[in-house]
């Protein structure tokens, strides 16, 4: 035997529920500094099709000089609260005759 179930009729009209939109799983963010798959293959150098007068070893003189100019005149205490480093490693990344960032940004001028 089946039961039906009555219902008091209410003063408003009872909201249908909206339809939910549906759910999608969403992809984690990589973080920022972070490169999860190998670094792309760099091509040499090539002199562009424009007539430049920068040449690498122009180029390179220039950034050369931006370094050095840049570790003389630093605020190391500032970059070091930014990068929350100490000083003495912030001051070695630019240090000349390691493997460290300076290494890194000149050689990409040779």
């Amino acid at each position: 035997m089946s039961q039906t179930v009555k219902r008091s009729l209410s003063s408003s009209p009872t909201p249908s529920p909206s339809p939910s939109p549906p759910i999608t799983p969403k992809k984690p963010k990589a973080k920022k500094g972070i490169n999860t798959t190998s670094p792309p293959k760099q091509s040499p150098r090539t002199k562009s099709t424009t007539q430049s007068s920068w040449t690498n070893e122009k180029e390179n003189a220039f950034i050369k000089r931006l370094v050095e100019t840049g570790y003389k005149n630093m605020d190391w205490k500032s970059l070091a609260e930014e990068t929350q480093m100490t000083e003495e490693q912030c001051k070695n990344q630019l240090t000349p005759g390691r493997s460290n960032l300076r290494k890194t940004i000149l050689d990409m001028f040779k």
